[in-house]
């Protein structure tokens, strides 16, 4: 019986140590897999929970996160003559917006106000904090929130050159440019923004000769705080208060939400930010039985059991996973 195909391209990857590159862990794989799976449960109009208990929450977000926003993915970016956004951007209110302009030919970008969208000397174009750049060369990406275009008024442009790390391409779900140089959220991960971003900076390589990447490569992780940096997912502190920040979220639309850690379930479970939430539960953690009452309460108001795909690779030793379907508004 032939394995099942991988579902993302963390399969393939080779984790880069002191001591060399050895094949990513299957625990490692199967996190990443687990995200992926997630979204296709959202894409199926399914809302639900996966909780999963573990020994340790260590790189289980960003694992899964990674998987989530390799399936989550389409393509934004059209270099075709006929991908021109300019007509779209014309109906935009001049000074109102934020956007990044992304070239269609490198890797450089211009972040600014959208004072209008124009037509000179009989080519058509934008202009941004006061200069014009050309439509045949640069498409837009609108910025929203987490971006308050407050923060960008009565600035010039500002250029800025996105991140295409060598020999990576096979890594991405699309072109390097379309996944590097626009923003969308994939999904939310709610926890220590400092130690996912720090996990995130584990590196990887596509092949024995190819340039380490870090995993943050395919998470594009971001804070809420930061200003217009391009991001696929979006790093939320557990200690916030949940009302402040669940309606923005959800607004964006992400297909998943990762509470990393008990605590992070413990106060954030049921915020409905997305079709699917991905509990994460530390076995020793101090907060670890509240939180597996509130999953317990969960589950016995859902109207069914999800099971795993059978293309899902075995669940590792240490890990239990239970997953359920709920109705939209009964998490």
């Amino acid at each position: 019986m032939e394995p099942p195909e991988a579902r993302t391209q963390l399969s393939g990857m080779l984790l880069c140590t002191d001591e060399g590159r050895l094949p990513l862990p299957t625990w490692a794989v199967w996190f990443a897999e687990l995200g992926s799976w997630a979204v296709d449960v959202a894409e199926q109009g399914v809302c639900g929970t996966i909780a999963v208990s573990i020994p340790a929450r260590e790189f289980a977000s960003v694992l899964i996160g990674c998987g989530a926003v390799y399936a989550a993915f389409k393509p934004q970016l059209d270099t075709s003559p006929r991908g021109s956004q300019f007509h779209r951007a014309v109906r935009l209110e001049p000074g109102s917006h934020a956007v990044r302009l992304v070239s269609t030919l490198n890797n450089t970008a211009f972040v600014g106000i959208l004072n209008e969208a124009v037509t000179k000397n009989h080519r058509e174009g934008y202009s941004v904090g006061g200069a014009w750049i050309p439509a045949d060369r640069y498409r837009i990406d609108l910025l929203r929130w987490p971006d308050n275009p407050k923060d960008f008024m009565g600035q010039s442009r500002i250029l800025e050159h996105f991140d295409i790390p060598v020999d990576a391409d096979v890594l991405f779900p699309g072109s390097a440019a379309d996944f590097c140089g626009f923003s969308a959220l994939h999904c939310a991960i709610v926890g220590n923004g400092a130690a996912v971003q720090q996990e995130a900076e584990v590196l990887v390589a596509t092949s024995t000769t190819a340039e380490p990447v870090p995993l943050g490569t395919l998470l594009r992780p971001r804070t809420v705080r930061e200003k217009a940096r391009q991001f696929r997912s979006v790093l939320v502190p557990a200690r916030e208060d949940p009302e402040d920040y669940c309606e923005l979220i959800a607004s964006r639309r992400p297909q998943l939400v990762i509470l990393d850690g008990a605590a992070a379930v413990c106060r954030w479970l049921g915020s409905e930010m997305a079709p699917v939430t991905i509990a994460l539960v530390e076995r020793t953690a101090p907060a670890g039985e509240a939180a597996a009452d509130n999953l317990d309460r969960s589950r016995a108001r859902s109207s069914r059991d999800l099971l795993l795909p059978a293309d899902l690779i075995p669940v590792p030793a240490g890990i239990e996973v239970l997953a359920w379907q709920s109705e939209a508004g009964n998490p």
